[in-house]
């Protein structure tokens, strides 16, 4: 009967093959006491000797700086459950959203498999996942899920191995190991912006809510902030919107998700006359009701509004050049009418409720690209033609 391994360096030894009794290729593995003091054996994720003893002197290291390194039985699974019910992101708890977006995608991909042919990734011991393992799970998803599920299937993975490493149960994240092929790749599609014909034959389509639609394309504000509006917080006299809360999918208030999306939004006249006309057509116009909402005083659907708006939008036959249409794109249109008026990005930035102009450059640097040098290249491309022209004189075909 042979050896199960073969000492080949310090605590660090290589797979036997019980059957011929040879060494095992690039099968390496290595002991240590972690922090409980109890000896650990590890399976070396590298296939080198060298790359084991960078393994286990990288796990060394960390318990010298006092990181915690237990050896644990837990499941992938097990681990994820733990992720979820701790429910915090970098700042605070996730939203109700959030939430259950990364329920669905913990029991959808991680406790089944995408793949029948491979087992379920949440039944995997954590301490035996390696970064094989990994890559073969994402080859998986992106083979069988669309592009956006897989990539968010790796971001909650990535998360909670991460959030395993920080307990002490494995040394490192094996997704950090990852090569950038093997990852799912997505390519978020451009969002259209509707606006001038599309978006009055939009209007003219709209079986309802046309009033919000119309509101939105020009006030600028989120589909969740429109929502949560009141009365109170429409101030024509000053002619501003007062933006200080959403309504939450619940159709609840709710904080908004950023400090800076507190403000006060710039409200035309004529807008201002459209949501005069609304009141005085409703059968709640108490301070403190809602601006848009249904027959019971109750908050508009989120997504029966986004499916109307859908639906107008394919009424109306307005072609998309395979871009994305949706509410966002009223908000996109907003943005570019202040920008193609020559509004600087501090302005607008404030008006759209960005946390700094830096996200308001990120996401419209070419408009203000070319509001800002349409015109100088015109006039410099003039003034190039006309001293071309100067210089060569009249054609052949002009002279006598």
């Amino acid at each position: 009967m042979h050896p199960r391994r073969v000492r080949v360096g310090a605590s660090i030894y290589q797979r036997i093959d019980a059957k011929t009794g040879n060494r095992v290729p690039g099968k390496f593995e290595f002991c240590y006491r972690d922090t409980t003091g109890r000896q650990v054996w590890q399976t070396a994720e590298g296939d080198t000797l060298a790359a084991a003893k960078g393994e286990r002197a990288e796990i060394l290291a960390r318990l010298r700086l006092g990181h915690r390194i237990e050896r644990t039985q837990l499941t992938v699974a097990d681990v994820a459950e733990q992720w979820l019910e701790r429910g915090t992101g970098q700042k605070d708890r996730w939203q109700p959203p959030t939430t259950e977006r990364y329920e669905r995608i913990v029991r959808r991909c991680i406790g089944h498999s995408p793949d029948p042919g491979l087992r379920p990734l949440g039944a995997v011991k954590l301490s035996d996942v390696t970064v094989d393992d990994i890559a073969a799970w994402t080859g998986a998803n992106e083979r069988t899920l669309a592009p956006t599920t897989a990539k968010l299937a790796l971001i909650a993975l990535n998360q909670i191995l991460r959030f395993a490493a920080r307990q002490g149960w494995i040394h490192a994240n094996p997704v950090d190991r990852l090569e950038a092929g093997e990852k799912p790749r997505w390519t978020p599609q451009k969002t259209a912006i509707l606006e001038g014909d599309d978006l009055r034959r939009m209007l003219d389509h709209a079986r309802r809510h046309s009033t919000i639609f119309e509101f939105l394309a020009y006030s600028g504000l989120r589909i969740g902030e429109a929502l949560g509006l009141c009365w109170a917080d429409i101030d024509p006299e000053n002619s501003v919107i007062r933006v200080h809360r959403q309504l939450s999918r619940d159709r609840v208030h709710k904080q908004l998700k950023t400090p800076a999306g507190r403000r006060e939004v710039v409200l035309a006249p004529a807008v201002a006359q459209l949501l005069l006309e609304h009141r005085v057509a409703s059968s709640h116009t108490r301070p403190d009701d809602l601006v848009f909402s249904n027959s019971k005083g109750r908050g508009l659907d989120y997504r029966r509004v986004g499916d109307d708006f859908r639906q107008a939008v394919k009424d109306a036959g307005i072609a998309t050049n395979g871009d994305r249409l949706s509410l966002h794109s009223l908000r996109h249109g907003y943005a570019s009418m202040l920008i193609a008026h020559g509004l600087n990005v501090a302005f607008v930035s404030r008006q759209l409720g960005h946390a700094n102009p830096n996200v308001t450059l990120s996401v419209y640097a070419h408009l203000f690209e070319q509001a800002e040098h349409a015109a100088a290249a015109r006039q410099a491309l003039e003034a190039s033609h006309a001293l071309m022209v100067s210089v060569s004189g009249p054609s052949s075909a002009d002279s006598p």
